[in-house]
Protein backbone atom coordinates (compact mmCIF):
# COMPACT_ATOMS: atom_id res chain seq x y z
CA UNK A 1 0.00 0.00 0.00
CA UNK A 2 3.06 2.51 0.48
CA UNK A 3 3.57 2.86 -3.40
CA UNK A 4 -0.52 3.84 -4.06
CA UNK A 5 0.26 6.64 -1.07
CA UNK A 6 3.20 7.90 -2.85
CA UNK A 7 1.14 8.04 -6.34
CA UNK A 8 -1.28 9.95 -4.83
CA UNK A 9 0.64 11.89 -3.21
CA UNK A 10 2.11 12.93 -7.04
CA UNK A 11 -1.07 12.91 -8.54
CA UNK A 12 -2.23 16.14 -6.00
CA UNK A 13 0.87 17.60 -6.46
CA UNK A 14 0.76 18.16 -10.15
CA UNK A 15 -2.22 18.86 -9.96
CA UNK A 16 -1.77 21.91 -7.44
CA UNK A 17 1.27 23.22 -9.81
CA UNK A 18 -0.98 22.90 -12.79
CA UNK A 19 -3.83 24.67 -11.06
CA UNK A 20 -1.00 27.28 -9.70
CA UNK A 21 0.28 27.48 -13.34
CA UNK A 22 -2.85 28.51 -14.78
CA UNK A 23 -3.86 30.92 -12.08
CA UNK A 24 -0.45 33.02 -12.29
CA UNK A 25 -0.65 32.80 -16.43
CA UNK A 26 -1.80 36.19 -16.62
CA UNK A 27 0.88 37.91 -14.53
CA UNK A 28 3.42 35.62 -16.20
CA UNK A 29 1.84 37.21 -19.70
CA UNK A 30 1.72 40.81 -18.17
CA UNK A 31 5.50 40.28 -17.72
CA UNK A 32 6.35 38.99 -20.78
CA UNK A 33 4.35 41.94 -22.63
CA UNK A 34 5.99 44.06 -20.43
CA UNK A 35 3.07 46.23 -18.92
CA UNK A 36 3.68 49.05 -16.72
CA UNK A 37 4.17 48.23 -12.49
CA UNK A 38 0.89 49.59 -12.17
CA UNK A 39 -0.61 47.04 -14.33
CA UNK A 40 0.86 44.41 -13.04
CA UNK A 41 0.01 45.27 -9.57
CA UNK A 42 -3.47 45.24 -10.80
CA UNK A 43 -2.99 42.03 -12.60
CA UNK A 44 -1.46 40.48 -9.29
CA UNK A 45 -4.25 41.65 -7.32
CA UNK A 46 -6.73 40.57 -9.53
CA UNK A 47 -5.29 36.91 -9.49
CA UNK A 48 -4.04 36.67 -6.10
CA UNK A 49 -7.58 37.51 -4.28
CA UNK A 50 -10.21 37.15 -7.41
CA UNK A 51 -8.73 34.71 -9.33
CA UNK A 52 -10.77 31.79 -7.72
CA UNK A 53 -13.88 33.46 -8.97
CA UNK A 54 -12.77 33.47 -12.85
CA UNK A 55 -14.47 37.49 -13.02
CA UNK A 56 -10.85 38.37 -11.66
CA UNK A 57 -8.98 36.07 -13.50
CA UNK A 58 -10.43 37.16 -16.60
CA UNK A 59 -10.05 40.80 -15.66
CA UNK A 60 -6.29 40.25 -14.95
CA UNK A 61 -6.17 38.20 -18.46
CA UNK A 62 -7.80 41.04 -20.30
CA UNK A 63 -5.22 43.62 -18.62
CA UNK A 64 -2.31 41.96 -19.13
CA UNK A 65 -3.09 41.00 -22.83
CA UNK A 66 -3.93 44.89 -23.68
CA UNK A 67 -0.63 46.77 -24.76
Amino acid sequence: MPDIDIILIIKYALSAIIVWSIWMFPVYLARQNGSSDLDMIRIRIASWLFGWTGIGWFYGLWIATKK
